[in-house]
């Protein structure tokens, strides 16, 4: 029955014949397929004028543009920064992933949404020592999401019939 979907009937070993695990391999495709998703997200953001590589920002108001911060910092040393900030003139500190939360385009909105979906789903699978339904829903979910970015997979309205 499961044959044509492209399971075989039989019980498959644990390993693959060059030995690396099955879960190690499937590990691997879904973090290939999570940065594919990242990249498109960061595309997006670059259309419309915001830094597209992951890591942490500032800058120094409103108007001024996001100056990446060394990845090489703590987070001890990024509070440090912010604590230091002057109070009330403005200065920002933010990870690429909420740099596009309040942005007045829907779009990059969508890509902060798609962007803070992906370090979830990052974070699970780092923690987890298996791959739970919720993660498989979530990593379905991301993938539509990652092709309505690109414009592949756009909702069509239809009109109620008479």
């Amino acid at each position: 029955m499961f044959s044509r979907f492209g399971r075989s009937r039989e019980p498959s070993p644990q390993r693959l014949d060059d030995g690396r695990s099955r879960d190690a391999d499937g590990r691997a495709a879904l973090d290939a397929e999570i940065d594919a998703i990242e990249a498109a997200a960061l595309g997006t953001y670059v259309l419309h004028g915001l830094p597209g590589a992951m890591g942490h920002y500032q800058r120094a108001d409103s108007h001024s543009p996001w100056e990446r911060l060394d990845d090489a910092l703590t987070p001890e040393q990024r509070w440090a920064l912010v604590a230091e900030s002057p109070a009330g003139q403005g200065r920002r500190f933010a990870s690429s992933v909420d740099l596009g939360v309040e942005s007045p385009v829907p779009e990059v909105r969508r890509a902060a949404a798609v962007l803070a979906a992906c370090r979830g789903l990052r974070q699970r699978l780092a923690e987890s020592a298996g791959f739970t339904a919720q993660d498989l829903a979530d990593a379905i979910q991301l993938g539509a999401a990652a092709r309505r970015l690109d414009g592949q997979d756009e909702p069509t309205s239809q009109e109620p019939a008479d």
